[in-house]
């Protein structure tokens, strides 16, 4: 009777898994501007004119502009052409320019504020590691320039974050090898809390960082709305299906991984938290979800047999 009801239980959280796996990359997917998480430049305004307030957006270098009140600001194109014009009550867009379609330009209503990718500032060439950038203003009739400087900053070490496996490896190895009922439950419940942890603070550091788009928003939501899950089959579930509860939450904490590895080959994290805090807290997301799926699959092996 037992093993019946344990099959009963595979079974269902089986079919929890499958519906979690086919919705997982409708909800990822569904927006086209996910955000990035990780970049290797750093750019910076050096000068502004007078009357004009700009930003650059870390995660594409898109450039932002707008006006002060009593300010006229007109941007100049490749060619030396205008492409836009923004003041303190609204902008506009000349699409014929040729530089409107090529740069992307757009409108944020809420200011105004002209959005666009400029050509003059998107990268360096190889080998370098520096450089410098413009963009032609005319500022309520005068010429006039935004500029400001690119660094390329080169990846952080990689042996740091494999370390940080290590216990959790030892763990999982340890457990299997024992096979102990009761440990492996609790060895589970304690994997499943490091990675619900973990999946809640990447998605809150990545999702309330000042550049993620929509898109992030909602890809966090998903992840938490997933973790919440996995925590109500580990805690109100029976015994025997906790392992596979903290199994599935690991499949959830590498994927939540795998969509984050540029955090580990890129200098920037734009992430609220520190760009170590964060590497952190995604390494241990990773090693203890590898370690939960290790033990669900050994426990779910076991119960087909």
């Amino acid at each position: 009777m037992a093993a019946l009801g344990l099959r009963r239980s595979v079974r269902r959280f089986v079919l929890v898994g499958v519906v979690m796996a086919l919705a997982w990359p409708a909800a990822a997917s569904a927006h086209i501007r996910t955000g990035t998480v990780a970049v290797s430049y750093r750019a910076t305004i050096t000068h502004v004119p007078r009357g004009v307030v700009a930003r650059v957006y870390p995660g594409d270098l898109a450039l932002g502009l707008s006006a002060l009140p009593g300010h006229r600001v007109t941007l100049l194109g490749y060619l030396g052409e205008p492409f836009a014009r923004v003041d303190s009550h609204d902008a506009t867009i000349f699409k014929s320019a040729p530089t409107s379609a090529a740069a992307a330009v757009r409108i944020q209503k809420s200011g105004p504020r002209v959005v666009w990718h400029d050509a003059r500032l998107r990268g360096l060439r190889a080998r370098t590691t520096h450089g410098k950038w413009a963009v032609p203003l005319v500022v309520d009739g005068h010429r006039a320039r935004l500029s400001g400087t690119l660094v390329r900053l080169p990846a952080p070490a990689a042996w740091p974050w494999a370390v940080v496996g290590v216990p959790f490896v030892a763990a999982a190895a340890l457990l299997l090898l024992r096979r102990s009922p009761r440990y492996l439950e609790l060895g589970a419940f304690a994997l499943g809390g490091i990675v619900v942890a973990s999946v809640v603070a990447t998605a809150a550091g990545f999702g309330f960082d000042a550049n993620a788009s929509e898109g992030r928003w909602v890809e966090g939501a998903t992840e938490v709305l997933f973790a919440a899950v996995g925590v109500a089959v580990l805690v109100r579930g029976r015994p025997e299906t906790r392992v596979l509860a903290a199994g599935a939450l690991g499949l959830l904490g590498l994927a939540v991984g795998a969509s984050k590895i540029p955090v580990f080959t890129h200098a920037i994290v734009l992430s609220l938290l520190p760009g170590t805090a964060a590497r952190l807290t995604l390494a241990v997301m990773i090693w203890a979800s590898a370690a939960a799926v290790a033990l669900g699959a050994a426990v779910f092996a076991a119960v087909l047999e």
